[in-house]
């Protein structure tokens, strides 16, 4: 559409209001746009640029999503429609919805989402290209999945794969808060499953030995508790297995106040003092399951962390011992996590949620990636030149201290899967820029160059700032005149300027 009034005449057709339409013809609207069965057109014929509530456009027939807005503060639901590409999508709303199309990648999804992520029922091969968290649930059941690389790393609510061709749950969410849902794949195992699962297991492969087990005759399904499972696979080979043999070794190392567990783990009221105490074991030779007080098993020669607490109301001390990684360690610490001077080469399988400091400094560690939320400040050997910190030496050490809340906003954003779509999309965008700032600057860019393709490859690319200064060139403003006009001059301009 190439004027306001037609515009105008389309948005009140579909009883959209309070709108705001641009000299550019782009429009904002303050409150949602529902066109959900509404449209007549397999292409949005006008352009939205900001959407305060909701965007709905769903169970169309759109095979573009050409024309939608890039900022949506609420949800957006594209789902039931002929789409074979998410290019055109918001970058960050709350739920996301694009099932029921013709996707066969998640290239240009949305990379922040603050509730749902709903992919299902598409002709997907991969999820790369989704957010690192998604708060609510993430469902990509009904596709053509075979693994589940580029999937979110930590999900709120539940986690549904079912009905793909997925052969290992390798790379998969490590933290699932509700359901995690698995059936109807081609999985032998359960080996790799998240550590992390709030509700139950939802599979077709059949776990021997587990209480909680029930058989969904219907839908030909197992169903587990999650915390079951986990025990399940993640099992730690511990030294004391009768209650006997537990509560003495508890009451040698001065360990009081203690119940154990139907499972034979342990829950202790107070502090577990094990610093120095642990000169036979490479691993906690009992399974914890919470402790009150503080859990201190540094300045030993554990190489696992297998057997520690779920959850430990105050610090997590494991500094000097020989650990090379995180798995078996806690999900949630109130107070400090100290894993200093270990051989740990990655922070996967960190806690959920750390409530003051996190202190991982001299460990051969490369990135933070796997830190999901920290309460205080990180200190690690590990610079990073984008994020402000503090160098000191701690323990003799070179330590750099980053606030918490900075460290989680710079890895939600370094750390997005990208396809490689997306990659090549962003390199070209950057060499776009880069071309045409070289020729803005050295005023090679003449008006005769600036046709309608030009334009549309700045709009592609989002590079809105420097349209801008394209269209100054093509047409700029003409200086005031600040003198008057001869009759002669008159003569020459009236008819062809405003004067």
């Amino acid at each position: 559409m190439n004027s306001i009034k037609e515009i105008e005449k389309w948005l009140n057709k579909h009883e959209i209001t309070n709108y705001t339409i641009f000299s550019n013809l782009n429009i904002t609207v303050d409150g949602n746009v529902n066109l959900r069965n509404k449209l007549d057109e397999d292409v949005l014929p006008v352009k939205f640029e900001k959407i305060t509530g909701y965007f709905d456009i769903a169970e169309n027939n759109l095979i573009s999503l050409e024309g939608c807005p890039q900022i949506v503060l609420k949800d957006f639901d594209c789902s039931s429609n002929n789409l074979r590409s998410l290019f055109g999508a918001p970058h960050s709303v709350l739920d996301f919805d694009c099932s029921n199309n013709q996707l066969t990648s998640l290239s240009y999804a949305p990379k922040e989402v603050d509730g749902f992520f709903n992919c299902s029922n598409n002709l997907l091969t991969s999820i790369e290209g989704t957010p690192r968290h998604i708060q609510g649930y993430f469902k990509c059941s009904n596709n053509k999945l075979v693994s589940l690389k580029g999937a979110p790393k930590q999900i709120k609510d539940y986690f549904d794969c079912s009905n793909n061709n997925i052969s290992s749950l390798k790379d998969g969410p490590m933290s699932v808060g509700q359901d995690y849902i698995c059936h109807l794949n081609e999985l032998r195992s359960l080996d790799d499953i998240a550590d992390d699962i709030g509700w139950d297991v939802i599979t077709d492969i059949n776990l021997n030995n587990i209480d909680s087990s029930v058989f969904d005759e219907e839908n030909k399904y197992w169903k587990y508790k999650g915390s079951e499972v986990i025990k399940h696979i993640y099992k730690p080979v511990v030294v004391f297995e009768t209650k006997e043999d537990i509560t003495k070794w508890l009451h040698s190392n001065s360990i009081k106040d203690f119940k154990i567990l139907d499972d034979n783990s342990v829950d202790v009221t107070g502090d577990v003092r094990l610093s120095g105490a642990l000169e036979n074991f490479q691993k906690l030779p009992i399974n914890f399951h919470e402790v009150k007080g503080n859990f201190d098993i540094s300045d030993n020669v554990l190489t696992s962390l297998e057997g520690s607490p779920k959850k430990v109301h105050g610090d997590f001390l494991a500094h000097k011992n020989e650990l090379t990684s995180l798995k078996g360690g806690p999900k949630e610490v109130s107070k400090n996590f100290v894993v200093l001077k270990n051989n740990i080469t990655s922070l996967q399988f960190s806690p959920s949620i750390v409530g003051e400091d996190y202190i991982c400094s001299n460990n051969p560690i490369k990135s933070l990636e796997g830190i999901v939320d920290v309460g205080g400040s990180i200190f690690t050997s590990l610079y990073i030149s984008s994020l402000k910190s503090k160098e000191f030496n701690f323990h003799s050490i070179k330590t750099y201290k980053y606030e918490g809340s900075l460290v989680i906003n710079y890895l939600e954003k370094e750390y997005v899967t990208l396809t490689e779509e997306e990659k090549i999309y962003n390199k070209t965008r950057d060499n776009l820029e880069k071309v045409v700032k070289r020729m803005i600057r050295d005023k090679s860019l003449k008006p005769e160059m600036i046709n309608d393709n030009f334009l549309k490859n700045l709009t592609k690319y989002n590079l809105l700032n420097l349209k801008k200064q394209v269209l100054e060139i093509k047409s700029p403003k003409e200086k005031n005149n600040k003198k008057e006009l001869s009759e002669a001059e008159i003569l020459e301009s009236v008819f062809n300027k405003e004067i």
